[in-house]
Parts: C-alpha cells; structure tokens; sequence
C-alpha cells in the first residue's frame, strides 16, 4: 500500500489551485449564462457581442503584434472580463468589419499597386 505524504503547503496549493483549463478557439462563456445577457439581471449584452462571439478565427494562423495605448489595453481587458471574449478574437472582428464597411480601403491598395513601380 502506497501512502503519499503531503505537507500543509502542498495541501494548500492543490486547493487554491485552479481548475485545469483545456484551451479551445472558443472564447470561455461561463455558467449557463444564454447569449443576449450578462451578469447582471436586467443588463442586455449589445448584439455587437453576440456577432463578435460568433466570428470565426479558428483559421487564422497569421500573428500580429498590434501596439495599442493603455486605455485601450484596459477597456479590452474589461470586455474580456465582461464577456469572456478574448482581445485577439475582438480585433480580428474589428479589422475584417473595417475592410468590409470601407471598400475604399481596399480600392485605394489595389491602385496604388498597380501605380507601384520598382
């Protein structure tokens, strides 16, 4: 019979511990919380945050770096904390909504491209 001995610290680290998180691309919705609402009664989510939650970037495998001023950094963390909805998901969201509500974007690097020369 195999008795193992465990010091009060490693009793106390196995019960502050969190539970073992297995990433997904799935952004962590908590509880049986049902789209449309938040934490508290009577608080309806926006429907940005239902578009946003359903954007799909499990294909993605380009990293940027983006550089983003502390204010934004903490309204970001704040949204995550609100919503479960990771930074990285939301600019993702963010830039392809810009290119699709904007086409002169795209337009103005496709002429310019085209007017490039080496």
């Amino acid at each position: 019979m195999k008795v193992e001995i465990k010091t009060l610290a490693d009793e106390i680290r196995k019960s502050i511990r969190p539970p073992e998180i297995v990433p997904t691309n799935k952004d962590p919705v908590t509880g049986g919380k049902t789209a449309g609402t938040s934490h508290k009664a009577g608080n309806k989510e926006p429907d940005i945050i239902a578009l946003i939650r359903d954007f799909d970037c499990s294909g993605n495998t380009h990293m940027l770096h983006p550089r983003l001023n502390n204010r934004t950094v903490q309204l970001l963390n704040r949204l995550k904390l609100a919503s479960g909805l990771d930074m990285n998901r939301v600019i993702a969201f963010a830039l392809q909504r810009l290119f699709e509500q904007h086409p002169e974007i795209k337009k103005f690097i496709k002429t310019s491209l085209e007017n490039f020369e080496l």
